[in-house]
């Protein structure tokens, strides 16, 4: 091997996984932890779960690089369908790209190629795209290609409220558990809570059931709020080992007490005497300064780049992006075991 040039033409494939290749995808990922990278599944049925392509059965959304018989490199991506002020855009999140340290040097065009395949999905598909890169290295080279950044998303822990068990008591506010998002009552929340949230990631009543009420492999609890028979909140939560996860909440802001009302009622639902931590991720300032009045602190901050030419495609301007609005992005859905 005399070249980089040589290495790329003669000695790598670059592919779209499929279920065929997690034996492959395992042992990357077991090579990884080995290097203290631990973003990625190590089994190959979480593999399967997190990366699933909910329009057709067996394919992956995520790229891979084999060099031989092994896998050097990946980059998933989760499609979305949300909202920008009032208006509705479809996108992709690109997350979990990985390059194998040894072969970073050895390769530097491996970079290149994810965010090439990243465009070809956003100018075939005319999607809006969002990325999380995995390190400062990752952002630094995500930034000459030519991504920008979109603002900074950050996970807020509390360590003690789960064995508090504390209660917010309202006889207005009627919370419930439910197995199914109503298609009806989501569209018109979204609609109503679309002016208090900038950015929302998920508005779209049917990949809400795909992705919480009809998951085989997943154990949600979901809850709604409801006053005088409006919907007003939903949130969804999982335990993972010892924490528990807010994976999905939104709010409308006109009743902030909701936040905490729903997040306390959802503790209820899980034996907290082996909970560690309660976990939560959002851009977004309201909800960040009512978790922190109920002892959350920051505990994680991730940089989120953007393409700008991908928002072309839904005639949204890059004066949309100014510092106000970005106090009002909201991830919903977003929680780092996921993505």
């Amino acid at each position: 091997m005399n070249s980089n040039k040589e290495f790329y033409s003669s000695s790598v494939n670059f592919a779209k996984a499929d279920k065929n290749d997690l034996k492959l995808l395992t042992a990357f990922s077991r090579r990884m932890r080995q290097q203290n990278i631990k973003i990625f599944p190590v089994d190959g049925t979480e593999i399967f779960e997190k990366y699933r392509n909910r329009n057709n059965i067996g394919e992956l959304n995520l790229f891979i690089l084999k060099y031989g018989k092994s896998i050097i490199g990946c980059a998933g991506y989760f499609p979305f369908d949300g909202l920008l002020g009032s208006r509705e855009i479809s996108g992709i999140i690109a997350s979990s790209v990985i390059i194998d340290p040894a072969y970073r040097k050895l390769f530097p065009a491996a970079t290149v190629l994810f965010a090439r395949s990243y465009k070809a999905i956003i100018f075939e598909q005319k999607l809006v795209t969002l990325f999380f890169p995995f390190d400062e290295e990752m952002s630094l080279a995500y930034k000459k290609r030519p991504f920008e950044h979109f603002t900074y998303l950050y996970q807020f822990t509390n360590p003690f409220i789960a064995q508090i068990k504390p209660t917010v008591k309202s006889s207005l506010i009627e919370i419930k558990k439910i197995n199914h998002f109503d298609k009806k009552d989501m569209a018109a929340f979204f609609k109503r809570v679309s002016v208090q949230h900038y950015f929302l990631m998920h508005t779209n009543s049917d990949f809400l059931n795909w992705k919480y009420a009809n998951n085989p492999y997943r154990n949600f609890t979901i809850l709604t709020a409801v006053k005088k028979a409006k919907l007003v909140g939903y949130i969804v939560t999982e335990k993972i080992g010892t924490d528990i996860y807010v994976v999905d909440m939104v709010v409308d802001l006109d009743y902030p007490s909701v936040i905490l009302h729903l997040m306390f009622k959802a503790l209820s639902y899980f034996d907290t005497e082996t909970v560690v931590n309660t976990v939560f991720c959002t851009a977004h300032q309201n909800y960040i300064d009512i978790i922190k009045r109920a002892g959350f602190f920051c505990s994680w901050k991730r940089e989120c780049l953007f393409l700008p030419e991908s928002f072309s495609f839904f005639k949204v301007g890059k004066n949309s992006f100014d510092a106000s609005n970005k106090r009002l992005y909201h991830f919903n859905g977003f929680a780092r075991h996921l993505y």
